[in-house]
């Protein structure tokens, strides 16, 4: 093979790398935190539909990815524990969108007061201890919240709140998303996404990307 066919044949494999490459990078990447107590993680309320659904949709399955896996201390939910291994164990960085359902939701917003991500979507969220013991033992709640960090830290915010949630009063979830400065998208006889499925958390989630991608 000539020198001119080889600098050919080698400029066609870069190209085709790159292209490889370039649709590798468009994947985003979903990360999941459960609510309290939750475990096994994949058995619980609309998290193992969703890895499915991602997994058996070929358009989610081009542009997403998603980490779903049993977190520590997953009766607690303790920060300490929690937003460590959100950033080390799951690699959550600013190409990340952090799904938070319950205890997992006020993860999110705490993990984005810290930490860049993509966008966070948070299902059943709360700013306070709900007057609850366990609550205030998972320090959450032990300092005021900077809203204005998560926001800076975020190109977008989605709450999903249920009218009817018996743990989580609708009020609280109201506060949160305006305080979050999030979408927010109420379901009148909706309650605390104890569901198997969950059809509207991807559809609030690429509309989300599509408008941040339109504003860019």
């Amino acid at each position: 093979m000539s020198a001119g066919a080889n600098t050919i044949a080698a400029t066609r494999h870069q190209i085709s790398s790159n292209n490889i490459n370039d649709k590798m990078k468009k994947k985003i990447k979903l990360i999941l935190l459960p609510g309290m107590g939750c475990c096994p993680v994949k058995e619980s309320n609309f998290y193992g539909w969703l890895e499915t659904k991602i997994r058996t949709d070929a358009h989610l399955r081009e542009r997403f990815t998603l980490d779903l896996r049993d977190f520590p201390d997953p009766h607690l939910c303790r920060q300490s524990i929690w937003l460590p291994f959100v950033r080390d164990a799951l690699a959550a960085d600013e190409h990340s969108i952090l799904i938070g359902h319950s205890s997992g939701a006020v993860a999110c917003a705490r993990y984005a007061e810290k930490y860049k991500v993509k966008g966070i979507c948070v299902c059943a969220g709360y700013d306070d201890d709900l007057g609850d013991a366990t609550e205030r033992a998972s320090g959450y709640f032990d300092t005021p919240w900077d809203y204005r960090k998560i926001q800076e830290n975020t190109q977008f915010r989605v709450c999903f709140a249920g009218a009817r949630d018996h743990l989580v009063p609708i009020d609280v979830q109201r506060r949160f998303a305006k305080n979050l400065d999030a979408k927010c998208v109420e379901f009148p006889e909706g309650g605390h996404f104890f569901t198997p499925t969950f059809e509207e958390l991807m559809r609030e989630i690429e509309k989300a990307l599509d408008e941040t991608e339109d504003e860019t």
